[in-house]
């Protein structure tokens, strides 16, 4: 699903304490004067995790020595679910600043995280046609170039009706097989583009997926995913609109989902986008853009095909939370980048990688307003850069099988999480948005806690800024706001797995400070909302 291109970059830059979590409680109602819960005691360079009855009052900082001290405090509401509400992290219960106005989703982000709406709602009725499915299908052929086949295909952007689409077969592969739209607009794609396309299709795309991820079903038994691609998508998104947002292609999961499967195509299908460098079927694009931006979409959207598959048709279980499955797909983008810059194919790798790092900048501009954990769509850009950047790090500290794991199991959100890290959500919260700042601070040795492997995010962000600052206007994207003591603050709307970052300074010699954090109206946080305080001392 396209959002917003940001060109091309060249090769982007790689970088070759245990914390006590208690259950928080009370409820959002006004108090009196704040008396101290914890005290801070932390050697440079050492971190903690403060919950429960260490954030019910004030925690207290202790005096500087005579080189002064530096802290990063990041407030957050580990909640396993959607959570949002007003918060002040700060020395007094100063009421909270209003918050920014949540960006207005576009119409593509809409239509996709319908789909994965609908696709939970089957998930939650296919157990009851699993009997029927016991038997394997029989295995039939792949379909052969130049045979023909009638899809039905999303006929609106609520895909509340189908179209039938008349296509034929150019490629078929040892995994993908190609249809054309018998009606695509003249100008498209040629047989050595359709050849490329699928050549990359069935040899890098499917393999990468299918290692870091799992298998995808088959319930068609015909051995191929097929690839569709049709006018339809282009027309989805009339003129004007098309100049802000389109969709490149999406999977549907009622293609394959027990009781629904044969309402639709019966079998395992990824649709996209056709070039119309005329305009035909709604705004003109060429050949090569389209060329450029489908493989991206194609690798997106099968990780959601497998999770399907993996999730509710061999498990039985329900579909993977709208926050987790996303954040999945974009990390999927993000191995396809990896794989080409790994190959020194550098402009290719930048066009995988080029949405994660735009989406995740504009979270770190104001993360507490943008929340990672959502389960009600459609999710912003912002959002889906929180679920990205986080998946990266659990992939750094645990190992790249662990994207697997995730996949091929019932559980689902954080209870997945936690059963395939052997770690708390609240500790893999909590060092995330430590590690986030603190992996690659100039002067400062992270712990290993706090460390990302794969990337350094600030040399990264430094070259893109570098290369379009329009997009990327700041150096590093996340910039706390930085104050002595106790004139520390950030206040405004929190989001479930997000972050409130300040930075609290001492000079040398300087007294100790307070700070509280609060919720709605000056009260306790509830315990609903597994509020915390993650704690770094940088020098």
């Amino acid at each position: 699903m396209f959002e917003r291109s940001i060109g091309q970059y060249p090769r982007l830059l790689k970088a070759a304490v245990a914390a006590t979590l208690l259950t928080s409680c009370g409820s959002d109602s006004p108090t009196g004067p704040v008396t101290v819960s914890a005290q801070v005691s932390l050697a440079p360079g050492a971190f903690a995790v403060l919950a429960g009855s260490q954030i019910s009052g004030a925690v207290e900082f202790p005096a500087a020595g005579n080189t002064g001290a530096e802290y990063l405090v990041v407030g957050q509401f580990a909640s396993t679910t959607e959570a949002t509400t007003t918060f002040t992290l700060g020395a007094s219960l100063t009421a909270a600043l209003p918050a920014a106005p949540r960006p207005a989703p576009s119409v593509a982000q809409g239509f996709h995280d319908m789909l994965r709406q609908r696709e939970a709602e089957m998930a939650q009725v296919a157990p009851m046609y699993r009997p029927l499915f016991k038997a394997p299908p029989q295995r039939t052929s792949p379909p052969t170039v130049g045979s023909k086949r009638t899809f039905k295909v999303c006929g609106t952007i609520a895909c509340t009706a189908t179209v039938n689409v008349s296509a034929t077969a150019q490629f078929v592969g040892a995994h993908a097989a190609i249809f054309v739209d018998d009606s695509a607009p003249a100008g498209g794609f040629n047989a050595t583009d359709i050849a490329q396309v699928g050549a990359q299709f069935d040899q890098v795309l499917w393999p990468i997926d299918n290692a870091r991820f799992g298998a995808e079903s088959d319930i068609d038994a015909n051995g191929v995913v097929v690839v569709l691609l049709t006018r339809q998508l282009n027309a989805l998104v009339p003129s004007p609109a098309c100049n802000t947002s389109f969709i490149t292609g999406y999977f549907f999961g009622g293609d394959i989902a027990p009781g629904f499967a044969t309402t639709y195509n019966n079998g395992e299908v990824f649709y996209g986008m056709v070039p119309d460098p005329a305009g035909m079927a709604s705004c003109p694009y060429s050949t090569a853009f389209v060329k450029r931006i489908i493989p991206v979409t194609f690798i997106h959207e099968f990780q959601h095909m497998i999770s399907f598959n993996q999730h509710v048709l061999v498990r039985g279980g329900s579909q993977e939370v709208l926050w987790l499955n996303e954040g999945m797909s974009h990390l999927a983008e993000e191995l396809g980048g990896l794989h080409y810059d790994s190959a020194g194919v550098d402009t290719t790798a930048s066009r995988f990688f080029q949405g994660d790092f735009y989406n995740a900048s504009i979270w770190m501009t104001d993360p507490p307003n943008n929340a990672m954990v959502t389960e009600t769509p459609p999710g912003s850009l912002e959002e889906r850069g929180a679920e990205w950047i986080f998946l990266r790090y659990v992939m750094d500290q645990f190992g790249p099988t662990t994207s697997r794991t995730l996949e091929q199991t019932s559980l689902t959100g954080a209870a997945n999480l936690q059963a395939a890290t052997g770690t708390t959500f609240n500790t893999l919260l909590a060092n995330w948005v430590l590690a986030l700042f603190l992996s690659d601070y100039p002067g400062f040795t992270a712990p290993a806690a706090l460390k990302y492997s794969t990337w350094s995010f600030r040399s990264t962000y430094a070259q893109l800024h570098g290369q379009d600052p329009g997009n990327f206007p700041r150096i590093f994207p996340l910039q706390p706001d930085s104050a002595q003591g106790s004139a520390a603050l950030a206040s405004g709307s929190l989001g479930a797995g997000s972050g409130a970052y300040i930075i609290a300074t001492q000079p040398a010699g300087g007294a100790g400070f307070q700070l509280v954090f609060r919720g709605q109206n000056g009260g306790v946080v509830s315990s609903a909302n597994s509020p915390q305080l993650a704690i770094a001392r940088i020098h």
